[in-house]
This record gives structure tokens, C-alpha cells and sequence, in this order.
């Protein structure tokens, strides 16, 4: 088949994202009481002892599917993941959560994802501490809605991303899916292809791993990165800070391979996880230990110059 299917024919720009992330980066000028963090995955604020973490996120368009198919669970499980992962990334244990919903109007499957979202934070220790609803029926028509979240936590540890250096080790955690990320493309592929999500041999919307056994390793951890936009390349790169690696994929799950027969495997770099939702970065005193306790894969390690990604799909 010929890989015909692109992130951006499919109406998402990726370069035209970091560019308008670079212009904000222009405008805002940080105090003093914001601490440097490069990933820039959450916020670190030093104005309290530990320093607070936060960011936002939302779920994107795989919320769309998920209201289709009434997987509000997964949706929750989603919305809690895109964010509690990047609070991880910056060395944070996340604590508290606050959602957003835009709607048509307020209806039972509003209240229905409200627990089962209370549900989901509570099994990870947070607490769900406040919200807002907006009714704009002139924005969102009666079937779709959406929601963003916000998560705010404490500084454990702030990883020493600054430290990494060739010949340390490029770990993966592997991810329940596709998680949150390159859905436009996804449902172009599903509606060209005439492909309904139940003949499918793999759970497409199976919900985002969320990787909470992570905070108990940081002090053996130099850099994480949470695979979200951009797929895996775009993760290596902001972990690794301008340095090189060598990553070969070995393990390539059904969903992936599924999606290789309607993108090229460049394609897939740029806008999938690859099989893997979290890149830990670890000397090579800690690798073994680490990859067998977070049951997880050694993928690669670090090097001066390029990234170099290998799929293995034969």
C-alpha cells in the first residue's frame, strides 16, 4: 500500500506548532522565582518549600471517539495521563487536579465522566479539587464537548537533564497505545479506509499509561520525557538537549504496525510514541537495575551528533 497519510494532511502542522510555541517564548519574559527547567514539560515554581509544579493539557480529538464509543473512562484515564506524566517529567509528584469542560449543555455523560474522572485521581493518590463548567452551545454544537485538565503538585527532585552525556542509557516504558497524541491523522486513516475501531485486533482507545511508579526512581534518573506531540523523535529531542543518540525499536506492538501500512515509518516517527509513552535517560550504573524494576526496555543510548532511530518490523 502506498503510504499515502501524513500528520499534516490530515490538518496538524507540527513545525507550525513549535514555531508558535517559540513566539510565546519571545513574548514572555520568567521571574526570578521560576526555575529553570528545559524540557519545559510543567512550570517549576520556587515560592514555596518544596517549590510547587504545574501544567495543562487536554485530550485532543481522540475525545470525539471516545464520546462515540462511550469510553469515558479511558477518556478520564486520558485527560489525568497528559498531564500527571508531564508533571513527572520534571521530577514532581503530582497532588492536585482541576478540570475544565466546555459543553453544548450539561447532560448525564457530563456528570458520568465527572466520577469516573474523581475515580481516577483517587486511585493515584491526588484529589480532584475543583472545577469549571462552561455551557457555550454558540461554540460546541449538542454532541461534542471538550475538557482540559490542570495539575499541580511538588517538587521531589529536579532532574538533572543538564547532566546527561554520551554513554548514558535511553530506557522505554511501554505505552498502553497510540495515548493521546496523533489522533487527526488517526481518524483520517479510519474514515478514508472505511476502518471501524471494533474490527480492529488491538483496543484503540485503550487509555494513556500513566506512569506513577516512576517518582520512586528519580534519584536514579537524569532526564525523562513524556512521548506525546511530535512522537518519539520530537520526546528524544527535548530530553536530550541538542545531544545524539542511537534507538533501536525492536518491540513493535500491533497498533503500530498496524498504522505503518498507511504511513512511512519517518511519518510514524514524528507523530507516535512507537510503542513507548516514556524515555527514561540513566547512566549505565542504574540501566539494568532500572529497566528490570519498571519492567521496561533499554532502547539505545547517548551519543554526540544526530538521533538515530531504528525500527525493527520484519
Amino acid at each position: 500500500m502506498d503510504n499515502k497519510y501524513t500528520y499534516a494532511s490530515s490538518g496538524v502542522d507540527v513545525n507550525r506548532n513549535d514555531e508558535f510555541t517559540d513566539f510565546i517564548k519571545s513574548k514572555v519574559h520568567l521571574p526570578s522565582w521560576v526555575m529553570r527547567e528545559p524540557t519545559g514539560y510543567a512550570t517549576i515554581l520556587n515560592i514555596t518549600t518544596p517549590p510547587i509544579v504545574l501544567t495543562a493539557d487536554g485530550i485532543g480529538s481522540k475525545l470525539l471517539l471516545e464520546i462515540q464509543y462511550g469510553r469515558l473512562r479511558d477518556a478520564a484515564k486520558d485527560l489525568i495521563a497528559m498531564n500527571y506524566n508531564d508533571i513527572i517529567c520534571v521530577g514532581g509528584q503530582p497532588l492536585a487536579f482541576v478540570d475544565y469542560l466546555g459543553v453544548h449543555h450539561i447532560d448525564q455523560v457530563h456528570y458520568k465522566f465527572i466520577e469516573l474522572l474523581q475515580e481516577e485521581v483517587s486511585k493515584l493518590g491526588m484529589a480532584l479539587v475543583a472545577g469549571e463548567t462552561a455551557e457555550i452551545p454558540s461554540i460546541y454544537n449538542e454532541q461534542e464537548w471538550d475538557v482540559a485538565g490542570f495539575c499541580v503538585g511538588i517538587l521531589k527532585r529536579r532532574l538533572p537533564v543538564e547532566t546527561i552525556e554520551p554513554g548514558d542509557v535511553i530506557i522505554g516504558l511501554p505505552a498502553s497505545g497510540f495515548h493521546s497524541n496523533g489522533w487527526s491523522l488517526i481518524r483520517k486513516i479510519l474514515k478514508d479506509e472505511n476502518i471501524s475501531v471494533e474490527e480492529l485486533p488491538f483496543d484503540l482507545l485503550a487509555g494513556t499509561r500513566i506512569y506513577s511508579e516512576v517518582v520512586q526512581f528519580f534519584e536514579k534518573v537524569k532526564g525523562l520525557a513524556h512521548v506525546t506531540g511530535g512522537g518519539l523523535l520530537r520526546a528524544l529531542k527535548r530530553v536530550l538537549q541538542g545531544k545524539g543518540a542511537k534507538v533501536a525499536i525492536r518491540k513493535v506492538p500491533k497498533y503500530i504496525r498496524w498504522v505503518l501500512k498507511y504511513v512511512s515509518i519517518e511519518e510514524a516517527l514524528r507523530t507516535f510514541n512507537m510503542g513507548y509513552g516514556m524515555l527514561i535517560v540513566t547512566d549505565k550504573e542504574h540501566a539494568h537495575d532500572l529497566s528490570t524494576q519498571i519492567s521496561s526496555d533499554i532502547l539505545g543510548y547517548v551519543i554526540e551528533g544526530d538521533i538515530e532511530v531504528r525500527v525493527e518490523t520484519a
